[in-house]
């Protein structure tokens, strides 16, 4: 065999690579509130499903090029509600499995 092959182009000289699978998780901090239909109770009523995940790096701002919009679906399937010690004010930080792709827009509303 002859190189290049004959009728054929150069091999490559360096690995190409393609986009695959995605396989991304998402981690977010909480302030733990256990009142009806705050962080606790919603994420606990969630959990074992996926559930649609919209954010915004800068609340109350357009949605733009500088201020993008990600929307993700999200595996609620990792609650850890306690831990700190005594007097510690309670938060959790949780990571959570994307069950989509991550989507970035830059126009719309949040």
């Amino acid at each position: 065999m002859t190189y290049p092959p004959k009728g054929g182009n150069r091999m490559d000289t360096a690995h190409k690579f393609a986009k695959g699978l995605e396989a991304s998780t998402l981690t977010l901090d909480f302030l733990n509130d256990f009142a009806a239909a705050n962080v606790q109770a919603t994420l606990q009523a969630a959990y074992g499903t996926t559930v649609t995940a919209v954010l915004i790096p800068v609340k109350g701002t357009a949605v733009s090029a500088t201020n993008p919009l990600y929307t993700v679906s999200l595996l609620i399937n990792n609650l850890t509600p306690l831990n700190g010690a005594v007097g510690d004010i309670s938060t959790s930080s949780m990571t959570f499995t994307c069950n989509s792709t991550v989507v970035q827009t830059t126009s719309g509303t949040f």
